[in-house]
């Protein structure tokens, strides 16, 4: 992942999780110029996916969600494909796994014949679509309402086929992460979410480092209550590696080349 990437990703994530930032602050954050950031996202402005008012940067009402979600899928791919990669050797055949419908889930993809000889319980209409070609994998979609912004279905139909379905596993992710708390912005993924865990035997959660230290709309979870965690990145801060550790936290960081 280039410089330029790595800014887009922790600008996007910064106006997902708070809703607007300031460009000044987000400069000295980011250690570029003002110019920089603004040609960084030159793209999204011009197509009306981030509103720029008064130094202030702040994401659209209409189609924002939905742009950012197939813009996420792709920035900080490298450290979501070795989350991944590392987490599908813990899936053993005739079981039943449970995927949110996280972007980073969604790499799963790349690894389908882990898969081959379980059933697969997810929301994720991408990775439906993906695994439906494959004849070694049973899939189970949770169903409901289709919701564009999220690439996945949700609302109470699904929420009441979620609850319906016990899994051995539950591989999900998060909108970002704050010392143990894990955080989801969108209240329709939380309550999906909150029953996938439920209803599993063993969840393990899966991140890219970007997304520490960051906060959302809502606590979705605490790091303790998954058997292992798998991050992956550049950089890992070793006071955050402590914390964990202090926690007793069973968790694995893979370096990723910047």
């Amino acid at each position: 992942m280039d410089l330029k990437e790595n800014r887009l990703s922790i600008i996007i994530e910064d106006i997902i999780s708070e809703g607007q930032i300031d460009i000044k602050s987000l400069s000295k954050k980011l250690k570029v110029s003002t110019m920089t950031i603004y040609r960084d996202i030159e793209e999204f402005t011009k197509r009306g996916v981030i509103k720029k008012e008064k130094g202030i940067l702040s994401s659209s009402q209409i189609f924002t969600l939905e742009y950012f979600h197939d813009v996420r899928a792709k920035l900080n791919i490298q450290s979501k494909i070795k989350v991944a990669e590392e987490a599908v050797k813990i899936i053993q055949p005739n079981t039943f796994v449970g995927i949110d419908d996280s972007t980073t889930c969604l790499q799963f993809a790349n690894f389908q014949k882990y898969f081959e000889g379980t059933t697969v319980v997810t929301n994720n209409i991408k990775l439906i679509n993906i695994f439906s070609s494959n004849p070694k994998i049973k899939i189970i979609s949770l169903g409901g309402r289709y919701n564009r912004p999220t690439g996945s279905f949700l609302g109470l139909s699904t929420e009441n086929t979620a609850s319906q379905i016990p899994c051995h596993y539950l591989f999900m992710s998060s909108s970002s992460l704050d010392g143990t708390k894990l955080y989801t912005h969108d209240e329709d993924v939380f309550r999906t979410k909150a029953i996938q865990m439920i209803n599993a035997e063993k969840k393990y959660y899966l991140c890219d480092t970007t997304k520490i230290g960051k906060k959302a709309m809502n606590i979705q979870a605490d790091l303790s209550e998954f058997e292992k965690c798998f991050f992956a990145g550049p950089y890992f801060d070793k006071s955050f590696e402590n914390f964990l550790i202090k926690r007793k936290v069973n968790f694995k960081y893979f370096k990723i080349k910047s």
